[in-house]
């Protein structure tokens, strides 16, 4: 009876796997859910959280004692805002609008980064010492509408003033609308408002108006719409006009003009009826005022805000939103010229970011013990 030719070879040495029983597609996906979640926070930065032993300053205990009040603060911020622009390694375009962005910075310094460095003084006491200083005229506070504690700034006085010359001296003011601005300003160191009634002519509040010395302060009142929700951080008088407590708290108790004017109601967004006008000028009562400006302070903002943003992408990108100091430092700093600090924020200081930040109330700096100064971002 003839063989097989498996019988005469033998079984085989290689045993061939059988194939596995195929799985539902739900039942997979139930399966690797967990692991994607462990794997996703394995991942992430810092997955395990940092010891806090509590809030930290942000300066240093030596940097501290060097400060004793508020003008050397705004000085020590000021002084310490950028680096030097290196001799090497930047080209000839890049370094001029480098240094020409730099010129164009305000001397303005957040009443809230003041705050910050001046962690270890209580702030109401910080607070009387600013009221105090503007009062006496060694200060001026300067604020920009519907910002909040960010568009609160501080200046001094004598800096204001050396602009007006320089805009005098380079032919954007005249020597009569800088004279009259300045004698309203002495005579008033608590004003933020200039007012048609004040010694300004209509042609030397249009000269400050281009000059950047003052802004419009008629309606701040945000129109309906998306736009509205940046009123949720406006003060109380930002949101009207003539209502304001700065406008009625000039007038005596009993007048018309203490609780708004003839037009109150027209404003506040009720009644019928065109608007009151000024017999004297021919303009609307809501427009009848300006408010003192420093010219740049808005390059200033989008300058601190970029950077609060960017300390707070970073921490968003941990397992907890937060990480030692040390690292975000080395990331802000890092790729030398071609990195985030000389790229997007002209050889900004880190301590300055820092410092701007906890001011803002974007981050918290606290002790680790371990790792040296924590940074958590709050907030949300």
């Amino acid at each position: 009876m003839p063989q097989s030719i498996r019988s005469i070879l033998g079984k085989t040495r290689v045993a061939k796997a059988k194939p596995a029983a195929q799985r539902t597609a739900s039942s997979a996906h139930r399966g690797t859910k967990p692991q994607s979640r462990r794997s996703a926070r394995h991942d992430a930065l810092f997955p395990d959280k940092l010891e806090d032993l509590g809030g930290a300053p942000v300066l240093t205990e030596r940097e501290e004692l060097t400060l004793r009040d508020v003008v050397q603060a705004m000085r020590y911020i000021r002084s310490r805002m950028f680096s030097a622009v290196p001799e090497t390694g930047l080209t000839s375009t890049r370094r001029a609008e480098m240094l020409r962005r730099r010129a164009s910075m305000p001397p303005v310094v957040a009443a809230s980064h003041v705050q910050a460095v001046l962690g270890g003084t209580a702030p109401a006491r910080v607070e009387r010492e600013i009221a105090e200083l503007v009062g006496r005229g060694v200060l001026r506070r300067v604020r920009v509408a519907r910002r909040g504690g960010a568009g609160e700034a501080l200046v001094e006085t004598r800096d204001l003033e050396g602009m007006l010359g320089r805009a005098r001296d380079g032919g954007g003011l005249s020597a009569g609308a800088r004279d009259a601005f300045l004698d309203h300003l002495r005579r008033n160191p608590t004003a933020q408002t200039v007012g048609w009634a004040d010694g300004l002519t209509r042609d030397q509040v249009d000269e400050l108006v281009r000059a950047g010395f003052l802004t419009s302060a008629g309606s701040t009142t945000p129109a309906p719409g998306p736009s509205a929700l940046s009123a949720l951080s406006a003060r109380p008088e930002d949101r009207t006009t003539l209502t304001s407590i700065q406008h009625v708290s000039r007038f005596a108790s009993g007048t018309a003009s203490a609780v708004g004017g003839r037009n109150a109601v027209h404003l506040a967004g009720g009644g019928g009826g065109s608007a009151v006008f000024s017999a004297a000028h021919g303009r609307p009562e809501s427009s009848s005022s300006c408010r003192v400006a420093v010219p740049g302070h808005g390059r200033h903002l989008k300058l601190a805000d970029g950077a609060a943003d960017w300390i707070r992408d970073v921490l968003g990108k941990t397992a907890w939103g937060e990480g030692p100091e040390s690292w975000l430092k080395e990331r802000f700093e890092g790729n030398g010229l071609r990195g985030t600090r000389w790229r997007d924020f002209c050889g900004l200081e880190w301590e300055w970011l820092l410092g701007q930040a906890v001011g803002l109330g974007v981050v918290e700096v606290f002790d680790t013990g371990s790792v040296g100064r924590g940074v958590r971002a709050l907030g949300g």
